[in-house]
């Protein structure tokens, strides 16, 4: 009994987080990727937009952080 309840909450969950990021839509969060050296020093960046478009610049190492920004869905 215990493993079928774990089992449909499992799946609850994952059919919730597959609901809410559906619904994010266009207007959703955007993300962005820091690249650092060896000595932690920011060398490259790379984001998607809130409009979708890219923005790169710099040289893409395997140390990065990633994170993620809300857009605003009227802007004005």
């Amino acid at each position: 009994m215990r493993k079928k309840t774990v089992w449909a909450l499992g799946l609850l969950a994952a059919a919730t987080m597959g609901a809410a990021i559906a619904a994010v839509g266009p207007t959703g969060p955007g993300q962005f990727y820091y690249y650092y050296d060896a000595n932690g020093a920011v060398v490259g960046y790379q984001a998607i937009e809130c409009d979708g478009t890219h923005t790169s610049w710099g040289k893409f190492t395997k140390t990065y952080a990633d994170g993620y920004f809300i857009c605003d869905p009227d802007p004005r």
